[in-house]
């Protein structure tokens, strides 16, 4: 079969790298930045290196047999230049940087700066506990910052939320905001998203919380002071209206998603669907979108009778114009800069190479911000791309290879036209989209597997199956953008149409959450993991059909498939058991591992409003290669110890829950106790109840004491109703006392041999009571842990007697807290008792 246009497959006879010179640019310029990152070095070392290298190549080419060595030297340079240029992105910025008014805590300010992106309204779904106040979230360009010297020029990107929005912004607005401003800190937990490494890696450094509307001021709207930005941008929000007007509220936002790239909040349960299901691409601009885009506009101009210079000027055109209406995101940019060169070598009239135009796309956004390329989307973007270029023809090989080679000896009569193009034409695109799929998946999986801890077994299907559909959401969709302004009843006919299909897509994602397995959640696996992934599927796809080559490609596999079970096993437990507090705020949650393995949840809760179990508990357990759950302790009924619990039932990981009595109070289903309650009943959760006597042996070193309540208690509050819990290894032992108040520690007072523990963990996220001292001292800790937002002060009053008596702790305790050092370790039993910490002072 001729190939027309493109060779850039690995089977064609020409090598790869002769039409695609510039490939090796664009690795070198990778690798360089990837050893800025990782082995950062001074940066005047790089630029010594970068100018010895030209120099050196500018000698060689002077001889001709030195060529390969001047290439070396050029190749070298780029890789000191990619390097100098991420750690001058990465690592420094500007002086007047509104990062450098900040400290490591929060400030107050008055900041004046220019919107730079459309306000999306925010509320975070929080089903029990805390609910924050709604947001209005937006990327403000920071221009002038108030200080004592009165207003000081500043630079550089913030996050902004405004708190319960009422009053709607514009992007391109000049504003002043009144609030507190901060930056990203370093994450407080194992396995838990990173908002530094983010924000160095965005260059958003700088977050802004204003507190209402009243704390901001437009002091100029957009277009103002620039008519034709403020003429772009109210030409962007009148598209947005109208895609969003095409049917209901959620096809709308859905379409405008697909179509111009504004993917709101809302679609947030849509989009971590498709993310688990491995379709994730098909609701972000990327190469799929813009390519049936243009490819669309191409073919019509084809057959509109432009010849193929023609027809390239005008998708040329079209794709400026797109660039204007659409926001500049970077999968949309890195497909708009491949696009362009594909169509400038139709004009050149030059036999183009998508590679070498991939590799276009890849140096040019690298020099501008080489902080892309350590970004998920930048990866899996051009990862896709360059294995769809270089891969698909010996994946098609592969899969249809022997059916294709039966059918060109097939012979057909006139009489069987239509099952010759069946077996020609229509099989010829249903392969296609099998290949390109299969090939797709097979390049992204280890990136997924690296960066989302995901395997999405039904990938392949789904794009295939999906892919004719998101074909009837863009057609249409780009249609009515088109028509929105030039006959906007007729765009609005068109944009129903794409709004029914966008309808569909969102009902057929909604149904993938019902079927098995959905998503297979893996442990963490590391950029090794992922090479001799590759290195095996290139042993496979290119030797499998070659006795000689399957010699090679079985040892790979089976290589690859040891380390992947490997990686999957859970980690050794320690000869001691393990307590891990994680950093959660207002709250606590407690993850124990015995010697033996086993793994038991005490506590799991916070009020920070967010979702506890995704964003914190479930990367924990899997970074820290932790065993399933045998058991969870819930001490009492405050959703800041089991918010949790809800999300972590329904993943089917809680087979058993220990409660006290307080629980079987709560019928109510209108209340946050009351309803989970129900989800632990409804989804078969073995429940029990414990009081003080209660003894649970965890292994054969390890036992649970509830020491507290006493049966018949239903006086007591929710807070005096907690479990106080003992845990002992090997004799060392650790005292969970819940939320117990005054009332609660002035009864265990009068026993307080039961009270004796090695380690204690403050009551109430060590709250004050006037009997917290002499609790303290019943207990005799030499460790102290305690959970909470901010260390414990105590109340100014009392005669300071609260003030002196947590500074006492500090002086006489080795004391910990979540708040000051983030994640806490505690290892105990085997003789050992050591604590370690995720954040230093």
């Amino acid at each position: 079969m001729q190939n027309g246009g493109d060779n850039s497959g690995i089977s064609t006879g020409r090598p790869a790298l002769i039409r695609a010179p510039l490939v090796p640019v664009a690795a070198a310029l990778a690798v360089g930045i990837l050893l800025g990152r990782y082995l950062p070095g001074p940066i005047g070392l790089w630029f010594t290196v970068a100018i010895a290298g030209v120099v050196v190549a500018a000698v060689a080419m002077k001889w001709p047999h030195l060529r390969l060595l001047a290439t070396g030297a050029l190749l070298v340079a780029v890789l000191a230049v990619g390097a100098a240029r991420l750690q001058l992105a990465y690592n420094t910025i500007a002086p007047d940087h509104i990062a450098t008014y900040t400290g490591q805590g929060k400030i107050m300010a008055t900041v004046r700066g220019r919107i730079t992106s459309f306000p999306q309204r925010h509320r975070p779904d929080v089903e029990f506990g805390y609910r924050p106040d709604p947001q209005l979230r937006f990327l403000l360009e920071a221009e002038e910052i108030k200080t004592a010297d009165g207003w000081r020029k500043a630079s550089g990107l913030m996050r902004v939320a405004v708190k319960e929005p009422q009053a709607t912004y514009s992007p391109g607005d000049r504003v002043e905001l009144i609030g507190w401003m901060g930056r990203y800190r370093q994450k407080r937990n194992p396995g838990e998203f990173d908002s530094l490494a983010a924000a160095r890696r965005t260059g958003g450094w700088v977050w802004f919380k204003a507190p209402c509307d009243e704390a901001v001021t437009v002091l100029a709207p957009a277009g103002r002071e620039n008519k034709a930005a403020g003429l772009l941008w109210r030409f962007r929000a009148t598209l947005r209206q109208r895609l969003g007007e095409s049917g209901d509220l959620q096809s709308g936002r859905l379409l405008n998603a697909l179509v111009l790239g504004e993917r709101h909040r809302s679609l947030g349960t849509l989009n971590l669907t498709m993310k688990r299901a491995g379709i994730a691409h098909f609701l972000s601009i990327s190469g799929l979108h813009l390519g049936v885009f243009l490819g669309f506009v191409y073919l019509l101009c084809r057959l509109l009778g432009l010849g193929p210079r023609k027809a390239a000027v005008a998708v040329l055109v079209i794709l400026a114009c797109y660039l204007l209406m659409a926001e500049p995101r970077p999968p949309l940019l890195r497909s708009a800069i491949m696009a362009a060169a594909l169509m400038l070598g139709v004009l050149s009239g030059r036999r183009h190479s998508t590679l070498n135009a991939l590799a276009v796309a890849a140096i040019i956004l690298l020099l501008i911000d080489p902080r892309q390329l350590l970004q998920p989307g930048f990866q899996l973007s051009f990862a896709i791309v360059a294995g769809i270029i270089l891969l698909h023809k010996p994946v098609r090989s592969l899969l249809f290879g022997r059916w294709l080679g039966r059918r060109g000896l097939m012979v057909y009569r006139d009489e069987n036209s239509v099952r010759r193009w069946l077996r020609r034409r229509a099989v010829n695109w249903l392969i296609a989209a099998v290949t390109i799929s299969t090939t797709a998946y097979l390049v992204a999986a280890p990136l997924a597997a690296v960066h989302f801890g995901l395997f999405s077994p039904y990938a392949i299907a789904l794009s295939v199956l999906l892919f004719p559909l998101i074909v009837a959401i863009l057609i249409p969709g780009y249609i009515a953008m088109a028509l929105a302004s030039l006959a906007p009843n007729l765009a609005a006919v068109v944009g129903n149409w794409a709004a029914a299909a966008a309808n569909a897509l969102a009902w057929i994602v909604g149904w993938l959450n019902e079927l098995p397995l959905l998503a297979v959640p893996l442990r963490p696996v590391g950029p090794a993991w992922a090479i001799l992934y590759y290195v095996a599927l290139l042993a496979v796809l290119l030797g499998w059909r070659k006795p000689k080559g399957r010699l090679l490609a079985l040892p790979a596999v089976a290589v690859f498939v040891a380390v992947t079970v490997m990686t999957q096993l859970p980690a050794t437990p320690d000869r001691a058991a393990e307590l891990n507090i994680l950093s959660v705020g207002n709250g606590q949650c407690v993850v124990l591992q015995t010697p033996d393995g086993k793994t038991f949840l005490f506590d799991a809760g916070t009020n920070g409003g967010y979702d506890l179990y995704n964003r914190t508990l479930e990367p924990f357990m899997k970074h820290q290669r932790l065993p399933a759950l045998e058991a969870a302790f819930v001490s009492h009924a405050n959703t800041d110890h089991y918010s949790a619990l809800p999300n972590l039932t329904r993943q089917g990981h809680l087979p058993r829950t220990y409660l006290c009595d307080y629980f079987r109070r709560e019928t109510d289903p209108y209340t946050a106790a009351g309803q989970m309650m129900d989800v632990l009943k409804n989804c078969g959760v073995d429940i029990q109840y414990l009081r003080a006597g209660g003894k649970i042996r965890l292994d054969d070193r390890t036992s649970v004491e509830a020491i507290w309540p006493p049966p018949g208690r239903d006086d007591l509050t929710s807070n005096d109703a907690s479990l106080v819990l003992r845990i002992t290894c090997d004799g060392k032992t650790v005292l969970l006392p819940g939320d117990i108040g005054l009332a609660a520690q002035t009864a265990l007072l009068k026993h307080p041999d039961k009270l004796r523990a090695d380690v204690l963990i403050l009551p109430h996220h060590g709250g004050w009571t006037k009997s917290l001292p002499d609790f303290v001292a019943a207990v005799g800790p030499d460790v102290i842990l305690v959970s909470s937002a901010k260390d414990p002060k105590g109340p100014s009053d009392s005669k300071g007697r609260a003030r002196q008596f947590y500074k006492s702790l500090r002086q006489k305790h080795r004391f910990y807290s979540t708040a000051r050092k983030g994640y806490i370790k505690l290892t105990f039993g085997d003789d050992k008792l050591h604590v370690t910490t995720m954040l230093r002072e």
